[in-house]
């Protein structure tokens, strides 16, 4: 009889453990589908806030980047070239600036352009490009017999105020005409040629941007920099208009190294 007596405790506790122990079993299962659940509701969160973020970028860069291009299209149809046009073998772009045949703008040059501008009587070259240039690039306007000035600026960016201060006195000092050129000859070089223009009086902010659009679409820094010149004044774009410009021209940017 003693030992029943004393089996059945032992008998009892031990189920006692095994309840206690699948308790504890459920217990941490449940914890850990509980965090497990939590991690995957925050994993699909995170998806859907990224696949938002991203298609929001396409419509931002689509809105922006059709909306200039239509833009330009359409100024450029209702536009007629500049007084005194005329073409140079190698020179895309090419057309006056100034209203008196000082300053012409366009594309890069190739080797037979930089000769074409020398034989119309071009003494000076303004470089805007930052990109890293070949030796021969560099030196294909000196082997032509023109001087060059080398004021470099981003693509899709403009000017900072010290450059437009030189090139005013580039084109001031030169003795003959001066060509001034990015690579095509459309966002930096009509930023620089919207500078002139207006702190020269030879047009007004609005003019000098229609002007740029009829050549082609510039970034949105560069139409707003453009219309905020004055004539004592070229001052970049601020912080907010840069960071919207170029989110929207990093496409283009990017497909134009490739």
């Amino acid at each position: 009889m003693r030992g029943a007596s004393s089996a059945a405790p032992r008998t009892s506790s031990s189920a006692s453990t095994r309840a206690g122990a699948c308790g504890c079993s459920r217990a941490a299962r449940s914890r850990r589908w509980r965090r497990g659940h939590r991690l995957r509701r925050w994993r699909r969160a995170l998806l859907r806030s990224l696949v938002g973020l991203v298609l929001g970028y396409l419509v931002l860069c689509a809105t922006g980047a059709l909306g200039i291009l239509a833009l330009s299209y359409w100024i450029r149809e209702e536009t007629p070239p500049p007084t005194g046009t005329y073409a140079v073998w190698g020179v895309h772009h090419f057309q006056p600036v100034g209203s008196r045949g000082e300053l012409w703008r366009g594309g890069a040059p190739s080797p037979e352009g930089y000769r074409g501008l020398a034989d119309h009587g071009f003494t000076t070259v303004v470089d805007l490009r930052a990109e890293d240039l070949s030796a021969a690039q560099l030196a294909a306007p000196r082997e032509a017999g023109l001087d060059v000035v080398r004021l470099p600026v981003r693509d899709g960016q403009t000017p900072t105020p010290g450059q437009v201060k030189r090139f005013l006195e580039v084109v001031g000092e030169a003795s003959g005409p001066v060509f001034v050129h990015c690579g095509a000859g459309v966002g930096r070089t009509g930023a620089m040629a919207a500078a002139y223009l207006v702190r020269t009086g030879q047009a007004s902010p609005p003019a000098a941007v229609r002007r740029n659009l009829a050549v082609g679409p510039p970034s949105i820094e560069q139409i707003y920099y453009g219309l905020s010149l004055g004539l004592g004044r070229a001052d970049q774009p601020p912080f907010p208009v840069v960071a919207v410009s170029r989110l929207v021209d990093a496409p283009r940017r990017m497909w134009s190294r490739l």
